[in-house]
């Protein structure tokens, strides 16, 4: 395959200018366009016919196709992949938005269920994108205390603390009748042993110990390794979603099918994207791009997804991204991804540990607290 290998230089130059161009107007590209562009700027090395036979090479890796005989070609997933692995320029937020985004953080402080919603809302109007982000929480589940409550003779409610705050409960059928005395002297003695336990430890003791212990009281360790366990996987419900509207309103969905339309929206709004790629997202490093045929969900083989993980390695946060047309502006999204990132690790870094931040990059508020999105972001449109 093309990509396993360099392309030639004019090669490169003739598919990084049908990218840029099919991106700009969604329109299949003809060679004379690029052949009249790149003449312009390069000379006669880029006349038709050698525009013509470098495109003919680049169908026949895979990297671009013609919908039609008589049409332009466009990119394909292949194409794409090259083009952000290879050609993509580097592309930055401006000082304007910088300072826009930040002021907006410093409205709501230190409220992090605010911080999920405005990095949310700022990443679809922005991009024009369904955006999808984590709330930032413990790299592993870790036991902070819990209560047991009495419901019914035999049965108990465990409410689970973690050490970042999460919350969650979870009914239990105990073996013999307990009062709320006999649960609450059970929780405190199990608190005072397991705080900080993550869910292997609580499993391994509840098997390797359980053969000494009352059977409620190992019950009630099992079902705390469990939820342990639960939490330590990002399900369905721990993300939070944003801009189907505004992923909607993209050229690509105006005239598009009715059915792939319901499809594309019931995997965003139920959420069967990320959790399947935040293990390979949370192990790697930067802001990676999986594009079209890439995505494991069927709805979304001819959208991308731009995402990277937030907090520090092995401690606090998440994942944010967004999920857009595989026509996008790929380095504008990255752009926006990295910032908003790099601007969660601050936030972070500052609720956590507050002795160990400078101060973070970008620049003052701006002078116009009310300046609306529209005045400073300049958004992809199609």
């Amino acid at each position: 395959m093309a990509r396993e290998g360099r392309l030639s230089a004019r090669k490169e130059v003739v598919l990084r200018a049908l990218v840029e161009q099919y991106v700009r107007t969604g329109e299949p590209v003809p060679s004379k366009f690029i052949s009249d562009q790149l003449a312009a700027v390069f000379g006669p090395g880029y006349a038709s016919a050698t525009i013509r036979n470098e495109l003919a090479a680049l169908e026949e890796d895979g990297l671009i196709s013609q919908p039609h005989i008589s049409a332009g070609r466009i990119p394909t997933d292949l194409g794409y992949r090259y083009f952000v692995e290879r050609l993509m320029g580097e592309s930055q937020l401006t000082l304007d938005e910088q300072r826009l985004i930040r002021h907006q953080f410093y409205q709501v402080q230190h409220r992090l269920d605010e911080w999920v919603r405005l990095t949310a809302s700022i990443l679809a109007q922005v991009l024009q994108a369904a955006a999808v982000i984590t709330p930032p929480r413990d790299a592993e589940a870790r036991l902070k205390h819990f209560e047991l409550l009495a419901l019914y003779e035999s049965v108990a409610l465990i409410v689970l603390v973690l050490e970042d705050g999460t919350v969650r409960q979870e009914r239990i059928i105990l073996d013999n009748p307990a009062s709320q005395e006999d649960l609450s002297r059970l929780a405190s003695r199990l608190n005072d042993r397991f705080r900080g336990a993550d869910a292997r430890t609580m499993d391994t003791l509840a098997f390797t110990q359980g053969g000494d212990l009352p059977p409620d009281e190992v019950l009630v360790m099992a079902s705390l390794a469990r939820m342990l366990a639960q939490l330590d996987i990002l399900t369905p419900d721990a993300f939070y979603h944003e801009g189907i509207g505004q992923l909607l309103q993209r050229e690509e969905f105006t005239h598009a099918d009715a059915d792939q339309v319901r499809k594309v929206v019931e995997a965003l709004e139920q959420n069967r994207l990320m959790p399947a790629l935040a293990p390979q997202v949370m192990q790697g490093e930067g802001v990676q791009i999986i594009i079209g045929g890439e995505n494991e969900a069927d709805a979304l083989k001819d959208m991308s997804v731009v995402v990277a993980r937030y907090g520090e390695r092995g401690g606090m946060g998440g994942l944010l991204g967004i999920v857009g047309p595989t026509r996008m502006q790929y380095g504008r999204a990255v752009a926006v991804v990295r910032y908003l990132t790099q601007l969660l690790n601050d936030l972070l870094a500052e609720t956590y540990n507050p002795q160990d931040v400078s101060e973070p990059a970008g620049e003052d508020e701006p002078d116009d607290p009310t300046m609306p999105y529209s005045d400073v972001f300049q958004g992809e449109g199609s």
